[in-house]
């Protein structure tokens, strides 16, 4: 049956090819539309490489602080010093690792010893867990360690991209090369990462203990850094923050003017690539409602355009319908076969879109996948091939077709299903 239903809904596309053409087209234009939304959620949110465990992680991304007994007061807010956040976080005993980075450096100068060109780099400080919480592919030597950074040591891991345009050659490990006219060792050499991956992204990471930081601010809280958690499971994110906040209330137990508070940090990585400001927490329900409500509306309106046509073409086959009731057949089998038919050709229109959020998702990465940190950031954005041909993608695709295909054929399906039979066959 749903074979004869389907070779019925080819017939009816080559009878008529321009409003087929049209109706196809104007489901694949609303299909992409909506994948390039889901796309943009699954890129940003989706573990992958480096940022594989995603799911497990926490971030502390500002840091504020007000006067004692006035919490109605001003606050200052930013990021933390490097000496807070290895009293308040590093001690965590639930989480698995805990990374403390700087990204807020300036673009760093690299050059081999001797050799006039230098080029300018991307430039990000960070301790010996960064690279534990994240998951990067070394292609030449390795990571530097606990004792690299406790002593200072000069040296770096470098980018794929940074070692071929300095050196020439990915095997560097050992040579030395000049950040910002300063000799450091090459320790490590990992692949490419994209500036959408917001919280590995570097082309040049150092140990934090290389660079003098600026931990100014009221009572050493204020700085140029961040935290990032992993936990051992995502049953762990409770106990963990309830940890952070003891000590949290243990520092701010030992100042003497001012004391810091997280605004609801640690973050879920959702909530952390929305939190903009440092002076207001993310409203994360407003923000799921705009999503929701921009979805409904690209589902809706297609939905109404294709309703109208659905509705002509039905008319038009009144006669036809109403000689199957005579014949015994129910409202039922009308609707199904209707439904089936308009399946196809929302499934071919699906396809299609598809195909084309494939294209705006490469054509249009560095609007579609912007994020405000890419302003002063020098890296491409590239993307990972398989945050966008994952089995999620195409059940979104798969789901918003019904879900198209239900709002614009079943209303038209029902209301020619429901005509009486002599109305239907002396139709014209």
């Amino acid at each position: 049956m749903l074979q004869q239903y389907f070779k019925q809904a080819w017939r009816l596309l080559k009878e008529n090819p321009v409003l087929s053409a049209i109706s196809i087209i104007g489901t694949a234009l609303a299909i992409c539309m909506i994948m390039v939304m889901v796309m943009s959620h699954q890129v940003k949110n989706a573990p992958y490489p480096p940022e594989t465990n995603r799911d497990r992680m926490l971030y502390v991304k500002w840091m504020s602080s007000r006067e004692k007994g006035s919490p109605n007061s001003g606050s200052s807010n930013g990021p933390m010093s490097y000496a807070f956040a290895k009293a308040c976080f590093k001690t965590l005993k639930t989480a698995e690792a805990v990374a403390i980075v700087s990204p807020f450096i300036p673009s760093a100068i690299a050059s081999i010893p001797g050799q006039i060109f230098a080029e300018s780099y991307d430039k990000m400080l960070t301790d010996e867990d960064f690279w534990r919480v994240f998951d990067f592919s070394f292609i030449d030597g390795k990571p530097y360690t606990k004792e690299d950074v406790d002593a200072g040591l000069r040296k770096v891991v470098i980018s794929e991209k940074t070692a071929l345009k300095t050196f020439g050659t990915t095997a560097v490990s050992g040579q030395r090369i000049l950040i910002d006219y300063t000799e450091f060792i090459v320790n490590g050499v990992v692949k490419d990462v994209s500036p959408v991956a917001t919280a590995a992204y570097s082309q040049i990471w150092a140990p934090i203990t290389t660079t003098v930081l600026p931990d100014g601010g009221e009572e050493g809280i204020q700085g140029v850094c961040r935290v990032y958690i992993l936990a051992k499971s995502k049953k762990d994110f409770s106990t963990i923050k309830e940890e952070a906040e003891v000590l949290r209330k243990r520092y701010n137990d030992a100042t003497t003017t001012y004391e810091a508070f997280y605004r609801k940090q640690p973050d879920t990585h959702f909530v952390y690539i929305h939190r903009k400001w440092a002076n207001m927490e993310p409203d994360m329900k407003a923000i799921v409602q705009q999503s929701a409500i921009v979805l409904v509306l690209l589902l809706i309106v297609p939905a109404i355009n294709l309703s109208g046509m659905m509705n002509s073409r039905m008319r038009k086959r009144l006669s036809e319908l109403g000689v199957r009731r005579a014949f015994g057949a129910t409202r039922s089998n009308l609707l199904s076969q209707v439904m089936w038919e308009s399946l196809l050709q929302t499934l071919l229109g699906g396809v299609l879109g598809l195909i084309l959020s494939y294209i705006a998702a490469y054509a249009l990465k560095g609007i579609i996948y912007e994020n405000s940190d890419m302003a002063y950031q020098l890296g491409e954005v590239t993307l990972n091939p398989a945050s966008l041909l994952s089995p999620a993608i195409f059940l979104y695709a798969f789901l918003f077709c019904l879900l198209l295909n239900v709002l614009s054929a079943f209303i038209p399906a029902r209301s020619v299903s429901h005509k009486p039979i002599v109305d239907s066959i002396h139709s014209k």
